[in-house]
């Protein structure tokens, strides 16, 4: 069975890689980066690192996309939702909307299924030297490594497809939390990975966007994706990247010490950590 891992950059799938470079784990046949065209340089220069510690150890690094995910959204004939005409790109992001009667809400995500799940599949079928359209094996022939922790479990998901397996090593076998990869990378003298998303995810917390904007060219890229998408086709209403509904630019991201207040540790503890 070929053993695969689905290689995100960020913290865990790191994890992953390195165990199986010093062989704290199986050695893995491959690992595939599906690219969306949109992370992070830090991310492009962790993976740049990665592939060659795996190199070095016989294990092949494997870069894939299904375009990028950003320049497809900035194209004028692109819609978030509807039918799809003449070649325009139909991409669901999840984008943060609110009509004129103020209603909010978010749009449903498939940008994972298209610009990760997808790339990752067709690059496993041509591994296995399966032929365009050729019917997938009707039993397990892949073996597919998932970067999620302990503290991540609720993620856990058997494959639904008959041709592979799901493993989770990190859960089921190293019992490892988020903070215990970090330590173990730190331990074994590797690079901490920066942590792997698009530029513009509008999942990114505040914390997130703050060390963002730190990085003028990378704030200056968001914030222009944020006024492009106002008025996507697909849905009434105006889009947004932030969850309040309101622009990039007008969001507040200071943290607590920039403004000028206490952090958690400095004020009386209540006891809801422990309730």
């Amino acid at each position: 069975m070929m053993r695969l891992l689905s290689l995100g950059a960020g913290v865990q799938s790191s994890t992953l890689l390195l165990m199986s470079c010093v062989g704290e784990l199986d050695k893995l046949d491959g690992a595939i980066f599906a690219d969306t065209g949109w992370e992070p340089a830090a991310v492009y220069r962790h993976l740049e690192y990665l592939e060659a510690a795996a190199a070095a150890v016989g294990i092949p690094v494997y870069r894939v996309s299904a375009g990028n995910i950003r320049a497809d959204m900035m194209r004028p004939d692109a819609t978030v939702r509807g039918r799809v005409r003449d070649g325009a790109r139909h991409t669901s992001l999840p984008f943060y909307t609110r009509d004129q009667s103020g209603a909010g809400g978010i749009l449903k995500r498939q940008c994972t299924k298209e610009y990760k799940i997808a790339p990752i599949d067709r690059e496993i079928r041509r591994l296995l030297g399966l032929k365009y359209r050729a019917p997938w094996p009707k039993e397990p022939v892949v073996e597919l490594w998932m970067g999620i922790s302990g503290d991540e479990q609720r993620r856990v998901r058997q494959s639904d497809a008959r041709w592979k397996v799901h493993r989770y090593p990190l859960v089921f076998e190293k019992w490892m939390r988020r903070d215990d990869c970090k330590r173990w990378i730190g331990e074994h003298g590797f690079p901490i990975p920066p942590r792997s998303a698009c530029l513009g995810c509008p999942f990114h917390s505040d914390a997130e966007w703050h060390e963002i904007k730190q990085d003028p060219e990378a704030w200056s890229d968001v914030t222009e994706f944020d006024m492009a998408i106002r008025r996507k086709g697909g849905v009434r209403g105006d889009l947004y990247l932030h969850r309040s509904c309101k622009p990039l630019v007008q969001v507040d991201l200071s943290t607590p010490e920039e403004r000028g207040q206490r952090t958690f540790f400095e004020t009386e503890c209540l006891g809801y950590c422990g309730s």
